[in-house]
């Protein structure tokens, strides 16, 4: 297709200098939504395992494929081979330069586009339309993982195929671009499908004939189906399947419930019910006036996607599957606002009076503003609600309301559309669908400081017989590259990815369906797990029974069902183990807070509870624990109205009996307190009584802001 003259000239410099505010603001709530989560980890293992030789594996040895983007950790691998960047560092920023090319991409859409209307009024609404999308800008560091990558080779493939179609070169760019997408992430092939059967009726319109143009249809499908062909011969040969074991680890049977609810929430959150009937609307007069069904592309890839999405049931993260939507929509849609404005400026006789273009383009503006606000003000005011949650509020579903966004309840309609919004993320939270980012990166920001410090472990300290079960595989493992695991949902073991599931789908929890056959872990020889690290032989032995140093100030706790394979293989280390021994060792120079019915320790940042002789009888009460705080503002929100902290807890859980003697250890939260109560209750009555009960004042917060004596 060839580009007019009029229609490639250059936008003005005050158009330009118009576009700076909103890239500004996507900058803005990007820093806001900056994230890592969890899963990223999974393939930067898989990265670590192929720079150390063994491939492209999870557990050396083992096979699987584990991970669904292939091109997006072989990028990682280039990047920490050839440059010294781990993947942790290196993939957000990987994903803020696909940001920026993916916003390149569709400005150099808009200024290229023939016959189009208003250009530079065009490209500021699309700008502003994708721009102050809270959802596109949570994916722009991505998490670590693939998403925003995937988006880019989407828009450049639709892109070329838009602007340089009669030409091989657009072809062959159409064509690499759909291999890579598809390369990144498993539904790319789809996308590619629809990309060729638009191409082949596009064409068809443009020469007038009934016969598709099968030597331009060949370039445009040769190149994909070589390499995407070659990378499933590839895995075949590799890892022995067709397909990735992430699709038998997730895929269980259709989701339509899910994948309703998941969609209906995302168009009411993010505009999909306005931004869609726009983009038809310009398609329709597009069509009508120059044959050309360029914006016809971008939709069929939102529905075909669509209807992929509600089989699968939606995605574990907020909104992910969906992030090519919004650049392909901001075109058409803007497209879409211009020619409504300009119709109605047509039938409305007072603005006849204006100049020529000042009034399509003042009725346009006049459009484009409450698009723009009921697009997007949902998302954005659950991105800054959202972004004030913290880790000890975790998986708390955050509602709209007059409180925290009467702006928001004030517009005609909202009110409606937040309550059935929230009412949908309800729903789909409480069956691990459309988890927001803020809970991904709090759960990921509490794993790297519980794991990360493993990085700096002895080498050779693992033994290579040791096998784990682990159900989070990713910030965990990656930080103990030398420990086998067993993932308990299948993502990196064949035999668990296909033990069938019997729940029905009302009881299913999103990529957490699968779990081991019976007897298969025995079977395996689990036989070790692993706790977060510990500073201090003590902190070790509150977590589990055994520790061993593996650096400075670095102790690693695990427990073991076998004694003596645990003697065995930590022989010459200094193994310590909890047992009667170590508890009088522990308190035997320090003096109890609290003298009662128990001895009371307050030892580190940790309460020790020793009671000696005792029975089993003495432990089954309850312990009350209450924490006054320095500062009400570190309690969690839901215990800031009681003034204190909350921490009761059974023996049964946090205790052990040695030879008649009870001891059970409490972790104190990192904040400083000025006062601890504690004792033991039953419940009488509907009631409780306090069976004894004792307390004692901090004298000073330590400087680190952990609880002193």
């Amino acid at each position: 297709m060839a580009v007019p003259n009029d229609a490639a000239q250059n936008m003005r410099l005050k158009h330009v200098l118009l576009f700076l505010p909103w890239l500004a603001l996507l900058a803005w709530f990007s820093r806001v939504a900056w994230f890592l989560c969890d899963d990223a980890f999974i393939s930067f293992r898989y990265v670590r395992n192929l720079l150390a030789g063994h491939g492209l594996v999870f557990n050396p040895g083992e096979y699987v494929e584990g991970y669904s983007n292939f091109l997006w950790v072989l990028e990682l691998a280039a990047v920490w081979g050839a440059l010294g960047v781990p993947p942790e560092q290196a993939a957000p920023w990987l994903s803020v330069a696909f940001t920026a090319a993916t916003i390149a991409a569709l400005l150099w859409w808009v200024a290229r586009l023939p016959h189009l209307q208003h250009r530079g009024m065009t490209a500021w609404m699309a700008l502003g339309l994708l721009c102050s999308s809270a959802t596109f800008a949570v994916w722009t560091s991505g998490g670590g993982l693939e998403t925003r990558q995937f988006t880019l080779f989407i828009v450049l493939a639709v892109v070329c195929l838009s602007l340089y179609r009669d030409s091989r070169r657009g072809l062959l760019a159409a064509s690499l671009s759909l291999a890579a997408a598809a390369l990144t992430r498993p539904e790319g092939p789809l996308i590619a499908a629809c990309c060729f059967g638009w191409f082949a009726v596009q064409r068809m319109a443009d020469t007038g004939r009934l016969n598709p143009d099968w030597r331009r249809l060949l370039y445009l499908t040769a190149p994909f189906v070589i390499l995407v062909g070659a990378h499933f011969l590839w895995r075949y040969a590799y890892y022995g399947e067709w397909l990735p074991n992430t699709y038998y680890a997730k895929h269980v049977r259709p989701w339509y419930e899910s994948g309703f609810r998941y969609l209906q929430a995302a168009a009411l959150e993010t505009g999909l019910y306005l931004l869609i009937p726009l983009s038809f609307a310009a398609l329709r007069e597009r069509l009508r006036e120059y044959r050309d069904g360029t914006y016809a592309l971008a939709l069929l890839l939102v529905g075909a996607h669509m209807a992929y999405v509600l089989r699968i049931g939606g995605d574990h993260f907020e909104y992910r599957p969906l992030d090519f939507y919004w650049p392909l929509l901001a075109l058409p849609a803007a497209a879409g606002i211009v020619h409504l404005g300009s119709r109605i400026a047509s039938r409305l006789r007072p603005l006849r009076r204006l100049p020529r273009l000042s009034a399509p383009s003042a009725c346009a503006l006049v459009l484009f503003l409450p698009v723009l606000f009921y697009c997007n003000a949902i998302q954005g005011a659950l991105l800054f609600a959202a972004a004030k949650i913290d880790e000890r509020i975790l998986r708390t579903h955050v509602e709209l309301d007059d409180a925290n966004a009467g702006w928001l309840m004030a517009a005609p309609g909202m009110p409606m559309l937040t309550a059935r919004a929230g009412d949908l993320r309800r729903s789909l939270i409480r069956q691990a669908v459309a988890m927001r980012f803020v809970e991904h990166r709090e759960f990921a920001n509490q794993r790297l400081r519980m794991w990360k410090p493993y990085e700096n472990m002895e080498n050779g300290v693992i033994p290579d017989d040791a096998l784990m079960v682990g159900g989070t595989l990713g910030i965990r493992f990656y930080y103990l590259p030398d420990l086998k695991v067993i993932d308990r949902y299948g993502l990196t073991d064949a035999t668990v990815a296909r033990n069938p599931v019997e729940a029905p789908n009302h009881e299913r929890w999103m990529a957490h369906d699968r779990q081991p056959p019976v007897g298969y872990l025995e079977e395996r020889g689990v036989n070790f797990t692993i706790h977060p690290a510990a500073t201090s032989e003590f902190q070790a032995l509150d977590r589990a029974k055994y520790a061993v140093k593996v650096g400075p100030a670095l102790w690693m706790p695990f427990d073991s069902p076998d004694r003596q394979w645990v003697f065995d293989r930590f022989a010459g280390r200094d193994l310590r183990v909890r047992d009667r021994d170590y508890v009088a060792r522990l308190t035997g120079d320090s003096r109890p807070v609290i003298r009662s019915d128990w001895d009371v320790y307050l030892i580190e940042n940790s309460l020790v509870y020793v009671k000696e002789p005792c029975a089993s009888a003495d432990a089954e009460a309850m312990f009350f624990l209450h924490l006054h705080p320095v500062d009400a503002n570190d309690l969690p929100d839901r215990r800031k109205r009681h003034g204190f902290d909350n921490l009761d807890f059974d023996f049964r859980d946090r205790g052990e009996i040695f030879d008649g003697r009870c001891t059970a250890t409490v972790a104190l939260p990192e904040y400083a307190v000025t006062r601890i109560d504690t004792g033991q209750y039953v419940h009488v009555d509907g009631g409780y009584n306090n069976l004894w009960e004792a307390g004692f004042d901090i004298v000073e917060p330590a400087d680190d802001g952990k609880a002193a004596q």
